[in-house]
C-alpha cells in the first residue's frame, strides 16, 4: 500500500525536504521555487526563492507539499 500525504510548511519547505532526504533517506522527486513557476511575474520579490511545490518519496510514503493546504480542526 502506497500512501500520499499533502503537507504545509511554515515557509521552510526545503529545509524540511532536505533534513528528510539527509536523515530519513527520502528521495526528492521535484522541487520548484516560486521563481521557476509559469505565471512568475505574479510573484513578489521576497517569495521568488520560497517553494512553490515539492514531492518526496520514502519508502512507500509519498510526500507533497501543498503551500494552499489549510488546517481545519473539528471537535
Amino acid at each position: 500500500m502506497k500512501l500520499h500525504t499533502f503537507l504545509s510548511y511554515g515557509g521552510n519547505c526545503e529545509q524540511a525536504f532536505r533534513f528528510y532526504e539527509r536523515h530519513l533517506g527520502g528521495r526528492i522527486t521535484m522541487m520548484m521555487t516560486r521563481a521557476e513557476q509559469p505565471n512568475q511575474n505574479d510573484v513578489p520579490p521576497d517569495w521568488k526563492n520560497s517553494i512553490q511545490y515539492a514531492s518526496m518519496n520514502l519508502g512507500e510514503t509519498a510526500f507533497t507539499e501543498e503551500p494552499r493546504i489549510q488546517v481545519v480542526c473539528l471537535p
